[in-house]
């Protein structure tokens, strides 16, 4: 589920991020800048933005880093010589119109898209005034759709000469520097078959090629222009979107500047599904189920000459049976005083989420498929488009990063990876080294209070034992004198007597 919505608007494209089950701001990218489109390949995950800057004119930027940084892309320009049809002079009695030649330059970058899975590389560009640019080399390099630019219905290959035919393609869509010219503001790739596009201009209608762009004819059979002398005219139609479901591309929607228009036999006929008494006729977005290609979504308008809410209360029209009724959905929306007008690019849809953000700079989500609605911001610049986004897939995006890791994988600097989880084991190697010398200082510490405490003690025996050796033989010498002293005295029995009494008290002091 996409988890990011991209604003391009007229001060920059603003990210907003699904964060902890709620919607913020994450980030702007080119701040200040207008920004007429942004969007994200699916492919790679880079994300595109078309500048319309006021100096120094349109370019393209890219993005690998989630839209932090941004480079310029190659530059689109037409090559020299190229020219259009701005219009006739006024005829001059019976002579013919004359065509107003004029050279091609760039005055809007209207819509980016990007080709199949098995196109690397391809991107589309719909510009202002008229010319469709693809790019093989993911926006290296541009080159103008010949086969298109000069298609029959727009005077032919104006480089050889004078038309080979009318011109009905003219302006209707987004005004340059005061001119109105035609624009391709729909460019759409069928899933199933990269080779088929759709394009839509304003004004001219609707064209398809199935062959990769080389041939192109026109698929506005069964829609209306009520401002044409003939409204059923094959050409000079203002389809002001154009979008297609993802999983069933033969049906295909259309938001018209005179109604809405449904097909479901992959734009090879139209049939109108307004529904004026429920507000859905006139309006510029249109969203389509990625699943049921009956099911749509609009934000309709009053009408082309006061382009704003319906009584000036806001809501989004929804049908899920291919237009044959429709639902208002007002829930969260104003109901008064609101003047919101939504741009054709500025609706999105993904699964059951949906987002439009409108020119007075209010963004609303609704994540139950419409039925209630919440703003995820009223402060906002003026929006001019709205698309969803993977915040995941954006991180994924980055080419550099991807070819660090692609050479990581093989080689020898898969085996360097290894050296570096040793260096964490040596941590407790280390840990270990200061507790053993801590071991051995407590094993020297522990016999030291013994030796202080039993080294004493046999000293103290030694010098007892010392002290009484010392003390017999001073006994012995001392019962000797007392014997000789009494022989001289007395009797020899006596002394004999004394003389035992001393040996019996010095063996009973040897003992002790």
């Amino acid at each position: 589920m996409s988890d990011r919505i991209i604003l391009g608007t007229r001060k920059g494209t603003i990210f907003v991020d699904k964060i902890a089950g709620r919607w913020k701001v994450a980030h702007v990218g080119q701040p200040g800048n207008a920004i007429s489109y942004a969007a994200r390949d699916p492919r790679t995950g880079t994300l595109w933005a078309a500048l319309d800057h006021g100096h120094w004119g349109c370019k393209l930027g890219r993005s690998d880093d989630g839209g932090k940084t941004w480079s310029d892309a190659g530059q689109i320009k037409y090559p020299e010589g190229a020219k259009y049809i701005d219009g006739y002079e006024e005829a001059m009695g019976d002579a013919p119109r004359q065509p107003k030649l004029k050279d091609a330059t760039l005055g809007k970058i209207w819509c980016v898209a990007f080709g199949g899975a098995d196109q690397p590389g391809r991107i589309y560009a719909g510009t202002i005034p008229g010319g469709l640019f693809v790019s093989n080399d993911d926006g290296k390099s541009w080159e103008l759709n010949l086969p298109l630019w000069n298609h029959e219905s727009r005077g032919g290959d104006l480089s050889k000469g004078e038309p080979s035919g009318p011109c009905h393609w003219f302006g209707g869509g987004a005004t340059v520097d005061g001119d109105s010219t035609p624009g391709i503001h729909s460019v759409v790739v069928d899933p199933r078959n990269s080779t088929r596009i759709l394009v839509g201009v304003s004004c001219a209608g609707v064209l398809e090629s199935t062959d990769d762009g080389k041939t192109w004819v026109g698929r506005n059979k069964g829609l209306k222009a009520t401002f044409l002398p003939n409204p059923d005219a094959e050409w000079g139609h203002d389809p002001h979107h154009v979008m297609l479901c993802a999983s069933n591309p033969d049906h295909v929607w259309q938001q018209n500047h005179c109604g809405v228009f449904y097909s479901n036999n992959g734009a090879q006929s139209w049939q109108e599904v307004s529904k004026p008494e429920h507000g859905a006729h006139f309006g510029f977005p249109v969203a389509v189920d990625e699943q049921d290609g009956r099911t749509a979504w609009l934000v309709p308008g009053k009408s082309d000459a006061a382009r704003m809410t319906i009584d000036g209360a806001l809501f989004v029209a929804r049908t899920q049976d291919g237009g044959q009724s429709w639902q208002q959905l007002r829930e969260g929306l104003p109901q008064e005083r609101a003047h919101d007008v939504v741009y054709r690019h500025a609706f999105d849809i993904s699964g059951s989420t949906l987002a439009f953000g409108s020119t007075t700079g209010n963004v609303y989500v609704s994540e139950d498929r419409g039925d209630s609605w919440h703003a995820l911001g009223n402060n906002f610049p003026p929006v001019y488009s709205v698309r969803f986004a993977s915040q995941d897939a954006v991180k994924e995006s980055k080419p550099k990063a991807a070819k660090k890791a692609a050479a990581k994988k093989p080689g020898a600097k898969k085996k360097t990876a290894p050296k570096k989880k040793p260096a964490k084991s040596t941590k407790p190697a280390r840990k270990t080294a200061r507790k053993k010398p801590a071991k051995k200082a407590q094993a020297k510490r522990k016999p030291a209070p013994k030796k202080k405490a039993v080294k004493p003690k046999p000293a103290k025996k030694k010098a007892a034992k010392k002290a009484k050796a010392a003390k017999k033989p001073a006994k012995k010498k001392a019962a000797k004198k007392a014997v000789k002293k009494i022989a001289k005295k007395g009797t020899k029995k006596a002394a004999k007597k004394i003389a035992k009494k001393g040996g019996k008290k010095a063996k009973g002091k040897k003992k002790r």
